[in-house]
């Protein structure tokens, strides 16, 4: 019987800041999106590798099939309704909503959240603010991701920012818990400039693609001259988010 819960990473090749960045080389041997797929594989979940159905996103077939993991593809734009589209063809329950950027995930911080999701009922647990920037997103429950759906159904909808569209559907959601060392750090673990390249490859040729959450800050906190290559992008990356919701609301 196929699992109903599963991990959906959120994935396309058409970023402006960053041109192909899900298949550019981390180490020697692996691309940004074979680290995160690796890492996710940690969670035990089953994964959907949910790309558009534009041209550029083609690549992403040979790499589900390489990784022996599901694909989906849907709208572009809207990537709410590429989630929903996904829940209803994979006829799924419940997700962890992956970002493609983010090649650092903490799967520990994943898991917690699906059990936080089911133990209290809820159609979503997501980031508080305070968390490291890239160890988690969402997850959401088949009627959250219903509900969410309802608040940008159009394809030509832009939601890449969709914290303003989960404001308006008022989903039932919690924060996911956090422990000390996954909160209140300069510490910037996503993909979206050539500096945040720089420091991936830097930070995965002096540990595993695996480490935990705790790993990856422990090694960091004592070279603060990696921190240093992106962490002033910080800045850029919320301003670009808050620029997003101003627009939506």
């Amino acid at each position: 019987m196929v699992s109903a819960d599963a991990a959906i990473i959120t994935i396309r090749n058409s970023s402006t800041r960053l041109p192909n960045k899900a298949i550019k080389n981390i180490t020697d041997e692996l691309c940004s999106i074979d680290i995160l797929i690796n890492r996710i594989k940690q969670t035990n979940l089953r994964i959907i590798l949910a790309t558009s159905t534009d041209p550029t996103d083609e690549i992403f077939i040979q790499i589900a099939h390489e990784h022996n993991i599901e694909i989906f593809r849907g709208s572009l734009l809207n990537k709410i309704k590429r989630w929903y589209d996904c829940f209803q063809d994979k006829q799924l329950e419940n997700a962890l909503l992956v970002d493609g950027d983010d090649l650092a995930y903490d799967y520990d911080i994943g898991i917690r959240a699906l059990k936080q999701l089911k133990s209290n009922g809820l159609e979503l647990v997501l980031n508080p603010k305070e968390i490291v920037c890239g160890f988690f997103t969402y997850v959401i429950s088949r009627n959250g991701i219903s509900k969410l759906f309802k608040t940008a159904k159009s394809n030509d909808t832009n939601t890449d920012v969709p914290s303003m569209f989960m404001n308006i559907a008022n989903l039932n959601k919690e924060y996911v818990s956090l422990s000390e060392f996954e909160k209140n750090k300069n510490i910037r673990l996503t993909l979206d400039y050539e500096d945040d390249l720089q420091f991936f490859r830097k930070l995965y040729q002096n540990i595993g693609i695996l480490g935990t959450g705790n790993d990856i800050v422990s090694f960091l906190e004592k070279n603060e001259d990696i921190i240093n290559i992106n962490f002033d992008r910080q800045k850029d990356y919320l301003e670009n988010q808050a620029e997003f919701n101003k627009k939506i609301s």
